[in-house]
């Protein structure tokens, strides 16, 4: 069935950058890759990479699915009320 395999998940893309450090790709949150919103649903830690000069480097594989309408509809509705509420505490401030 064709459907099954829009809904699984799949490698989005490998970055050297820890977890703690990308909070924009943390699970749960929404990314865009390819054209398409993926939903961001895992880290996977690799094998360090060896430098020829000594030393290593961390690498991780961000895993995600495609996202529905209705995870973007509330994500984008959530931004929205971050926005207002920022904007509604500067005014009083």
């Amino acid at each position: 069935m064709w459907w099954r395999r829009l809904c699984r998940e799949r490698p989005l893309f490998r970055t050297h950058r820890a977890p703690f450090q990308a909070l924009e790709w943390a699970p749960d949150e929404l990314v865009a890759h390819e054209g398409t919103l993926f939903k961001v649903t895992r880290w996977e830690e690799l094998a360090v990479t060896h430098l020829s000069r000594g030393g290593s480097v961390g690498e991780w594989e961000v895993w995600g699915r495609p996202a529905t309408d209705e995870e973007v509809a509330a994500t984008a509705s959530a931004a929205v009320e971050r926005i207002l509420s920022d904007t509604d505490s500067s005014e009083t401030g």
